[in-house]
């Protein structure tokens, strides 16, 4: 779980703190793993957030930071005294899923035999259809509709703040600012803080660095997968226009500046 919470020193609820049997824990705990630290509970998992809820993690207060894929159910961690605020970090689906092709099919965890070609991959033998657009809707199953796709728009842009991986530095800089995080006063620990936020952000942009390439425009791997995605590109296509409007609340000055330029401000 690589994010900008390790780098800040944060308590962070994933996947990552029920590691070594503390998933049966009978309390909450910060577990240290890997210089970072974690509550002990799976927040990525169903019956992982269901005893995150038993446990009363965000009463707690333990986990300054919770990540999930899992909206809906995720919500539930929450109530009216101990809300969240949530976030998201966007890539485009077409890179996505050539992404998680690669992953689970010559990944560390790879779960399909590598024989499956990409083609057939986006075909169907793997490939996660619409997949964002069905997370934020919670229609997992069956064939999406226009107002699914309107849904998702509608809660992307009213529950989230969203960032892209292409565009981490500013992303970053935006999170922060939301979420009242501060690098550390210490000079020397806050060069430390900068220079790991600085490398997750190379890490964002260089994301080919794992040895593949993305299919031309015009291959039958990209058209399938534009297929398979068509909703997701509308959302994402409609997510940079609520990242625009997001700058002038949470904007860094230089994005703010250069916005107003582009209108044909001062």
């Amino acid at each position: 779980s690589k994010g900008p919470g390790k780098c800040l020193g944060l308590s962070q609820a994933s996947n990552m703190g029920v590691q070594e049997g503390h998933g049966n824990d009978p309390q909450l705990a910060v577990i240290n793993l890997k210089d970072a630290r974690y509550v002990n509970v799976d927040t990525t998992s169903i019956p992982g957030i269901e005893r995150a809820v038993r446990l009363g993690l965000t009463k707690s207060k333990m986990a300054d930071l919770i990540t999930s894929s899992l909206f809906h159910d995720a919500a539930d961690l929450f109530t009216l005294e101990h809300q969240g605020r949530a976030f998201t970090m966007l890539r485009h689906p077409v890179e996505r899923a050539v992404s998680m092709y690669y992953y689970r099919t010559r990944g560390e965890h790879a779960d399909i035999d590598p024989s499956v070609t990409l083609e057939d991959y986006a075909r169907g033998e793997g490939i996660e259809n619409n997949w964002l657009t069905r997370f934020l809707t919670d229609r997992m199953e069956g064939e999406l509709l226009k107002e699914d796709l309107d849904n998702a728009m509608d809660i992307l842009s009213r529950k989230f703040l969203i960032g892209f991986l292409d565009d981490g530095e500013e992303s970053i800089a935006r999170m922060m600012k939301y979420f009242g995080w501060t690098y550390a006063e210490d000079s020397t620990k806050k060069m430390l803080q900068e220079d790991c936020v600085k490398e997750l952000i190379d890490d964002g942009t260089n994301r080919n660095i794992e040895g593949y390439e993305l299919p031309k425009k015009g291959t039958q791997a990209y058209a399938l997968i534009s297929w398979q995605t068509q909703f997701d590109v509308k959302l994402y296509e409609y997510a940079l226009g609520v990242f625009e409007t997001q700058t002038k609340h949470w904007g860094t000055k230089a994005r703010k500046k250069a916005l107003k330029k582009k209108k044909g401000g001062k």
